[in-house]
């Protein structure tokens, strides 16, 4: 009698194993219900500050007359957004410079400009709901002394500041395209970099309390420019091939962070000199929304 209630007991333990895992399997092919499509815009609460650090790193490998040089460049930037409404549909935006850094190393010296008579200056920036940088003129009256290139000015700090959103509804796997110009004026003369983007929508992860759209980028860069350095015309020539993982805040419209790495390599020509310099680099960057 022992024996049966043992044996009856243990065919009730297998029932229920057969059953849970037959009930699992129909679950698991059970399909997913589709993620929702979801609409990334930014949004910017007229009176509200936001602050961002963001930091570069870059390494260069040079190769002149047959002699390698390698220079290295580090960087921070700390600003502070505050809104001021909406003008024509775009957002107006008080940018506060909270701090920046910048120190270049190579084997002719460090140079690290002086940066404290841009420190805490401001300057408005107008900027569209889809992240369009559609003026930053107002950064251009403030310089800085980069050494044997001369001043130049801020504007091309904030000419791709965010990544472009999508202009309709997208879920995760979905694709949208962007292109940036960015201009960089020297006394020197100007260097031009122009990206096309490729963004996927990669999923969504909660960052800081806040759950946010993971987006993947793929970049493609060219970077030209015609410079004079110590009398001496050259023309540079490069590409530049990275990608990019960047985080937006769904519900509130906001930026939260990004870490972007890439690499390049190209040309210097200097025609009068029958000399060019063909160089290689790698770059990193990131920015964070600073919690306070």
């Amino acid at each position: 009698m022992n024996e049966q209630k043992f044996l009856g007991r243990g065919l009730k333990i297998l029932v229920f194993l057969l059953t849970a895992g037959v009930l699992a399997g129909v679950a698991a092919d059970k399909p997913a219900a589709p993620q929702a499509a979801v609409s990334l815009t930014y949004k910017f609460t007229e009176g509200t500050a936001l602050s961002y650090k963001q930091t570069g790193t870059q390494l260069q490998d040079l190769d002149v007359m047959g002699q390698s040089m390698t220079t290295e460049s580090n960087s921070s930037m700390d600003i502070t957004l505050k809104s001021k409404g909406l003008k024509d549909g775009n957002h107006i935006l008080g940018v506060t410079i909270d701090g920046m850094t910048s120190n270049v190393s190579s084997p002719q010296g460090n140079i690290t400009p002086d940066m404290s008579g841009i420190i805490g200056k401001s300057f408005d920036l107008v900027f569209s709901p889809l992240g369009k940088e559609v003026d930053v003129s107002g950064a251009s009256v403030f310089t800085i002394d980069t050494g044997q290139s001369g001043r130049r000015d801020l504007s091309s700090d904030f000419q791709g500041l965010f990544p472009d959103l999508p202009d309709h509804p997208v879920k995760v796997g979905d694709k949208w395209p962007s292109e940036d110009a960015i201009v960089q004026k020297s006394d020197a003369g100007e260097i031009h970099i122009n990206f096309k983007n490729e963004h996927t929508l990669d999923g969504f992860e909660t960052i800081d309390g806040r759950e946010c759209a993971r987006v993947k980028t793929v970049l493609k860069g060219t970077i030209s420019g015609a410079l004079n350095q110590g009398g001496a015309a050259l023309a540079m020539d490069a590409k530049l091939e990275g990608t990019e993982t960047w985080y937006f805040a769904v519900k509130e419209g906001v930026f939260v962070k990004s870490e972007m790495k890439a690499t390049m390599g190209g040309v210097i020509t200097a025609d009068a000199m029958n000399m060019t310099i063909n160089f290689t680099g790698e770059q990193l960057n990131s920015t964070t929304l600073i919690k306070k």
